[in-house]
């Protein structure tokens, strides 16, 4: 039986908060010190699995690294990655490399594991929403915007209940609605996004075969799913994320 901690995370990419700053640097190394409580054996990152030795040579170099340093945190990059089609630098504000690399760093891991898929959506679809579709993202924007001022551990709280985890979720389900000229734009949209969450899964399962206590950090938009198909599997155990936030 191996015991899984999945910690579900907003894309630091594309939030506001000043992640280089002494004081956000701070409520990283405790949320991340917390999850050490866990001991995993191994961590695993949102990353592609075929990007796995760009992650290997990042994280070699981040592990020399001082993350006092917030100047050359913001000037400089640990190396570049290609995912989804082309190539991306792998930046010092990415939850990848402030809780996964950090993480991995603090328990002495020599490695950090890259799982996803990178497979694209077809986003365009949902320029042809239906009104159960607008109704679930409109009320998911206005949620999200009342926890912009919130902490780092406050903001985890958040993005790891099942309260979001169903209203995230309730989108894909009203754009399965979607149909344009006689197609099933929408059907076929949410099944490439549940192929990539299982495809997610199986480097999950493969990665367990091997290792006892793993901690997974992932996009919040996937909590749903991949908590589902964990529960499913007998030789795996969730544990709850709310013990270590």
């Amino acid at each position: 039986m191996t015991e899984i901690l999945l910690l579900g995370t907003f894309h630091y990419m594309e939030s506001p908060i000043d992640f280089y700053s002494p004081e956000v640097q701070k409520e990283l190394d405790m949320l991340v010190s917390s999850i050490a409580l866990f001991q995993p054996d191994a961590v695993a990152v949102e990353a592609a699995v075929d990007a796995q030795s760009s992650i290997d040579e990042a994280y070699v170099r981040f592990r020399l690294e001082d993350l006092q340093n917030g100047e050359k945190m913001q000037t400089e990059t640990l190396g570049e990655i290609f995912t989804f089609g082309q190539r991306h630098p792998i930046c010092y504000n990415s939850e990848s490399v402030q809780i996964g690399f950090r993480l991995g760093k603090l328990l002495g891991h020599d490695k950090i594991y890259a799982i996803d898929d990178d497979s694209l959506l077809d986003m365009e679809v949902l320029k042809h929403p239906t009104l159960f579709l607008e109704d679930a993202m409109n009320v998911m924007m206005a949620d999200v915007s009342r926890h912009e001022a919130d902490s780092i551990a406050e903001l985890y709280k958040y993005y790891n209940s099942t309260g979001f985890s169903k209203m995230n979720h309730s989108v894909y389900i009203q754009a399965n609605a979607i149909r344009t000229k006689g197609r099933y734009d929408g059907a076929e949209m949410v099944a490439k996004w549940y192929e990539r969450n299982l495809k997610i899964f199986a480097n999950i399962q493969r990665l367990a075969e091997k290792k006892k206590r793993l901690f997974v950090l992932y996009g919040a938009g996937h909590l749903q799913i991949i908590r589902d198909l964990i529960n499913a599997d007998d030789h795996l155990k969730l544990s709850d994320i709310y013990t270590y936030l």
